[in-house]
């Protein structure tokens, strides 16, 4: 099953653009400008990322794509993963994070449909991956 996240659009915009305001006032100064336009480029394309996780009977594939191309993509089989740690995030939010042998950890947070994390579950029991669940992670899981 495919489960998709994207960036929190309106804040990192609202950033970029608060930035740009305050910093025009000093853009006769070289180096500012320069920075400063680095630093809006790079919030405005943070802004339309979008992240996806495929979840297949043996395979977990994760995907980053900017305006629908792919930037990066990861296939990871069981025989790769260390382990899923479920944590909590925020108030109320569920953190996945998934640690392989080797590379970068991967973080399922914020994606969309929710039962995610309960796919995720039922991966690890089937393909005999460990995981370990928080104890904030439970108490989220029995308020529903």
């Amino acid at each position: 099953m495919k489960y998709s996240a994207t960036s929190q659009r309106q804040l990192i915009l609202s950033m970029a653009i608060l930035f740009l305001a305050v910093s025009i006032p000093i853009w006769h100064i070289p180096s500012v400008k320069w920075v400063s336009l680095t630093v809006i480029v790079f919030c405005i394309l943070n802004a339309f990322l979008t992240y996806q996780v495929a979840l297949n009977k043996h395979t977990i594939r994760y995907t980053i794509q900017l305006f629908g191309l792919t930037i990066y993509s990861k296939e990871i089989v069981p025989s790769n993963i260390k382990k899923i740690i479920f944590k909590r995030i925020g108030w109320k939010s569920k953190l996945a994070a998934i640690k392989v042998h080797k590379g970068i950890p991967i973080r399922v947070a914020y994606f969309k449909p929710d039962d995610v994390y309960e796919d995720l579950i039922v991966f690890c029991e089937e393909n005999a991956v460990p995981y370990h669940k928080t104890k904030d992670y439970t108490i989220i899981e029995k308020m529903g």
